[in-house]
C-alpha cells in the first residue's frame, strides 16, 4: 500500500495541496479528478516521489518514499506525464527500452527487449518498433511513452506491490486508443499494482476506476466509488455544472450529461 498523510505543498503564494491523505492498494484503479487547477497533477507527483511535499509524508510498502534508493524506487513505481520532452531520434524500441534502465546492470538483456515488445503489443504499436519516435503523432508518442513505463514495472521476481501513475493518459487519442488504455490499466492493476490515474471525464472515470478521488482547491472534497460519487449531488457543485443522470440498463453508475448543446 501506498499511504499519503497530511501532505501540503506550496508552489509561490499559491497552496496547492492543503493536508491531503489517501492510500492506494495494489489491485486497484483509482481515479483523480477534479477542476483546473485543483492540485491533481501536483499530487501525482509527490505520491511517485517526483517532488516532495512541504510537510507530511508518503509511505511505500510501509517505507518512507523519500528513504527507498531511486533505483529500486524505479522497479517499483512508473510515472507517466501529461506530455514527453523526448526529442532525440531514437526508435520506438529503444524509447520503450529505456523503461527497462533501473532493472539493467549493463547493457540491454535478451529478456529486455521481450519485455519492451510486449509493452508495445500492449499499446497496439508492435509494428511501429523500428519508425523513429520523433516522426510519431501526438497520439502515438502517448502510446509509446506508456508502453516505455509499463516495461519499467513489468518484471517478474518482484514480490512487492507496483505502482503506476498516469497523468491524462488519454490526451491525443481516438476513441479506440483510450479504450486501449483503460483495459490496460486494469489488466496492469490485476497484476499486484495500485494504479492511479488522473482524467477529466467522469463517465470514463465511473467505469474505469474502482475507486474516484474528487480534487477541489487543494484538497479531496469528495471520495468513494464510482456509483456513489455519480450520484453524488456534490459533483454539480464542485464542478460547477449542472448534471443530469441518465440511469444505464445494466450499469449501477448512471451517465452524467450536462446539457451541452441546449438552448434557453
Amino acid at each position: 500500500m501506498l499511504t499519503a498523510n497530511q501532505i501540503s505543498l506550496t508552489l509561490g503564494k499559491r497552496h496547492v495541496l492543503d493536508g491531503v491523505s489517501m492510500s492506494l492498494e495494489a489491485g486497484t484503479v483509482t481515479a483523480i479528478l477534479g477542476p483546473n487547477g485543483a492540485g491533481k497533477t501536483s499530487l501525482l507527483r509527490i505520491l511517485s516521489g517526483e517532488w516532495s511535499p512541504d510537510s507530511g509524508s508518503v509511505t511505500l510498502n510501509g517505507k518512507e518514499l523519500r528513504n527507498i534508493p531511486i533505483r529500486h524506487l524505479g522497479r517499483l513505481r512508473a510515472y507517466l506525464h501529461q506530455e514527453s520532452n523526448l526529442d532525440f531520434a531514437f526508435t520506438v524500441l529503444e524509447v520503450v527500452l529505456l523503461g527497462r534502465s533501473p532493472h539493467m546492470q549493463g547493457g540491454e538483456r535478451p529478456e529486455d527487449y521481450v519485455i519492451a515488445r510486449r509493452a508495445l503489443e500492449e499499446v497496439d504499436l508492435a509494428d511501429r518498433e523500428n519508425d523513429l519516435y520523433t516522426n510519431l503523432s501526438g497520439g502515438e508518442k502517448q502510446r509509446v511513452n506508456l508502453a516505455r513505463i509499463l516495461a519499467q514495472i513489468n518484471e517478474e521476481g518482484i514480490p512487492e506491490p507496483r505502482y503506476l501513475f498516469l497523468d491524462e493518459p488519454t490526451n491525443n487519442l481516438d476513441v479506440s486508443h483510450q479504450l486501449t488504455i483503460y483495459r490496460t490499466a486494469r489488466r496492469i492493476a490485476d497484476k499486484n499494482t495500485a494504479v492511479c490515474l488522473v482524467i477529466h471525464d467522469l463517465n470514463q472515470a465511473f467505469h474505469v476506476a474502482d475507486r474516484i478521488l474528487i480534487m477541489e482547491k487543494g484538497r479531496i472534497a469528495l471520495e468513494g466509488d464510482p456509483e456513489s460519487i455519480a450520484r453524488s449531488d456534490e459533483c454539480s457543485r464542485i464542478f460547477a455544472v449542472p448534471f443530469e443522470r441518465i440511469e444505464v440498463e445494466g450499469s449501477k453508475c448512471p451517465y452524467l450529461i450536462t446539457g451541452l448543446g441546449t438552448r434557453d
